[in-house]
């Protein structure tokens, strides 16, 4: 073993032994804290009523019960991982950690717009928010890795946890919106609304990490059904999930102005969304953008085109297309339309096409190209 791989190897094992022992002391400090606060408590008073009076008086017992429930919610976090995905990996947590201090710095300005509403229920409805959006991010992140799994990807048990994962998660933003819809509906506009519209970008985001999944799996399939790992690439693959995309910066965007118009009419300036709601807002326009003109540099690729001949390719000093760096091959039979001609082997459309400044590129590499950028590839 290379003595870097080995070094690296022996640090990470340092590091997690370390960490493990933290959490080990982090919870028998938390467990001997609120032991101690419990059993003072009972000293003092006889009846269940006169120690939870105290406990939820006393701001130093507040403290370490709320320290407490951090505790458990950490080792219930740590349980549904290990059911669900397992050992993270390293970006995984790196990327984790990262939205998580900036989500909660930006809750911050959050709570200065309900201040008056912050309360031990807003707190735990807060606490469980950050919960369930933790693992959003997760399942987000390992369905990006299960996109570059080679075939025949994950195990059958990988499929299996994410459909049941993708049911509870589902599940819980849909209860959770309703019920804080139906809290502001009754009781008015409150703190609720911020709930709400973090659950509804929450099913938005679910739906489209449900969809990339099933567009992930149907390729596995896909490939199954034409030689595995040599199977051709599926060329269809990178408009669906631009789709997806643009209908999931829609959602958001909806939701965003929804939240955004609510609370400046209530409260006033909603500092904590207005970064979201631009950058929403320029994602969703850029893609629009970009599909107009992918619509407009794809529409009669055929005719606006022309097939680069046996004369012309023969003039090449290099036949490798540059996009994907697989030889060119002129078309057998010229009279064939390049758009509907069968692909050679069930796979992508492999036929020259000659672009107005000369340069020359597959069919499909042509394509998949112009659904990012509308200029010449050598440019």
């Amino acid at each position: 073993m290379p003595i870097p791989e080995f070094l690296r190897e022996r640090t990470q094992a340092a590091v997690g032994s370390l960490n493990a022992h933290r959490i080990l002391l982090y919870g028998a400090v938390s467990t001997i804290a609120v032991t101690a606060a419990i059993v003072n408590a009972l000293r003092n008073y006889s009846n269940f009523y006169s120690v939870a009076i105290y406990l939820s008086k006393s701001s130093r017992s507040v403290l370490v019960l709320a320290n407490f429930g951090l505790l458990i919610a950490l080792l219930c976090g740590h349980l549904v991982q290990q059911i669900f995905f397992g050992t993270l990996r390293a970006p995984e947590v790196e990327r984790l950690y990262d939205r998580l201090w900036f989500f909660i710095t930006e809750s911050l300005l959050a709570f200065t717009i309900f201040r008056d509403e912050f309360d031990i229920p807003f707190a735990l409805m807060f606490g469980f928010l950050l919960f369930v959006k933790s693992f959003h991010w997760l399942s987000a992140d390992r369905i990006e890795w299960m996109e570059q799994r080679p075939y025949p990807g994950p195990p059958i048990s990988f499929h299996v946890r994410m459909a049941a994962l993708f049911i509870i998660l589902s599940t819980i933003d849909f209860l959770m919106f309703i019920i804080a819809v139906e809290n502001t509906v009754v009781y008015g506009v409150g703190g609720m609304v911020l709930f709400a519209s973090e659950y509804a970008i929450l099913m938005a985001s679910v739906s489209n990490t449900i969809a990339k999944y099933a567009l992930s799996t149907y390729e596995l399939h896909r490939a199954g059904r034409r030689g595995g790992e040599n199977a051709p690439p599926w060329d269809n693959k990178s408009m669906f999930v631009f789709y997806i995309e643009l209908v999931t910066d829609f959602l958001k965007l909806s939701t965003y102005l929804v939240f955004f118009t609510i609370i400046i009419t209530f409260y006033g300036l909603p500092l904590n969304i207005v970064r979201d709601v631009y950058i929403t807002a320029r994602s969703f326009i850029t893609r629009l953008r970009a599909l107009r003109r992918y619509q407009t540099a794809t529409r009669n690729m055929d005719q606006r085109y022309p097939d680069a001949t046996a004369e012309e390719m023969s003039q090449m000093n290099d036949r490798t297309c540059i996009i994907c760096r697989e030889e060119m091959i002129p078309r057998v039979n010229p009279t064939e339309d390049a758009a509907q001609a069968p692909a050679q082997a069930d796979g992508p459309n492999t036929t020259p096409k000659k672009l107005p400044c000369g340069h020359i590129f597959h069919f499909h590499c042509l394509r998949s190209w112009l659904e990012r950028q509308q200029s010449c590839p050598t440019w």
